[in-house]
């Protein structure tokens, strides 16, 4: 049962809500407020008290080399993109740690359900550490495995949307996949790197990340659900991997603001 929390016909302020969702965020890895007010008709008001909500559960970081905080989720046809972040199209996103490709990725970030596809595509997908991390354990070889996905450093490709620069030269970062209650994961800009270059992982590491893989791909495991217009979804990025089912409505839009908690010397990395 999905962890919702409905404020029709409720006058919560803005400091309440932020109450309940930074307790939730942190004890369930994540919640959804049902009915949370918003006008497409005013987009810059919606965003505005979004980002007040935000600064109040944790602070708010840009997600580009423009300082944004505000990220409108919408397929972006004129994208010229080498490589493409899952905002930018409207394929499936698989399972995934938001900016797993940065330095330092973000606590947690809040999704706002604006239009939501009329397709009939477009669920949401949500998988927690606590359950890869039975299954991991379960494998004859679980403790092996573990230990080198968090003792070793892998490699993801930067999204072109977040490179520091606008040159044509990839970049890189490196990071091991679990760390203490923590766990950073992109199927895509991990595969993409070694397709640059293989030698950036060892066998050891290419067998562990693929035991891995096989459990977060497991349909069986897996949480899909829809979100609905005013479905407001806080996650919680180091124990929740999150995704989406492919959709072909290209009015389908969301904001995302991303978070670090407030006491997170990391909020400017």
């Amino acid at each position: 049962m999905l962890n919702y929390f409905d404020l029709e016909n409720e006058n919560f302020q803005l400091s309440e809500i932020s109450k309940i969702a930074a307790k939730s965020i942190f004890d369930e890895g994540y919640i959804i407020f049902r009915n949370f007010p918003f006008d497409l008709d005013d987009l810059d008001k919606t965003k505005k008290v979004f980002t007040e909500l935000c600064e109040l559960i944790g602070t708010p970081i840009s997600h580009d080399k423009n300082n944004s905080i505000v990220w409108d989720i919408k397929n972006v046809h004129q994208s010229s993109s080498l490589i493409k972040t899952y905002s930018e199209h409207s394929h499936e996103a698989a399972l995934h740690t938001d900016s797993q490709y940065s330095y330092y990725p973000e606590d947690m970030f809040g999704l706002l359900t604006l239009v939501k596809a009329s397709c009939g595509g477009g669920s949401s997908y949500l998988l927690s550490l606590e359950d890869i991390l039975l299954r991991l354990n379960a494998l004859p070889d679980g403790e092996e495995v573990i230990r080198i996905l968090s003792t070793t450093d892998f490699p993801f490709i930067v999204p072109n949307v977040f490179k520091k620069d606008d040159s044509k030269k990839l970049e890189f970062n490196f990071g091991p996949i679990l760390r203490d209650n923590e766990i950073r994961f992109r199927i895509d800009t991990f595969e993409k790197a070694l397709l640059y270059d293989s030698s950036m992982c060892s066998e050891e590491q290419l067998m562990a990340y693929q035991k891995l893989k096989t459990i977060i791909t497991n349909q069986a495991y897996i949480t899909e659900f829809f979100l609905e217009p005013g479905d407001l979804f806080f996650i919680n990025n180091k124990t929740m991997l999150h995704g989406r089912s492919k959709f072909e409505d290209s009015n389908r839009h969301l904001l995302r603001i991303r978070m670090n908690r407030h006491d997170n010397d990391n909020s400017n990395k």
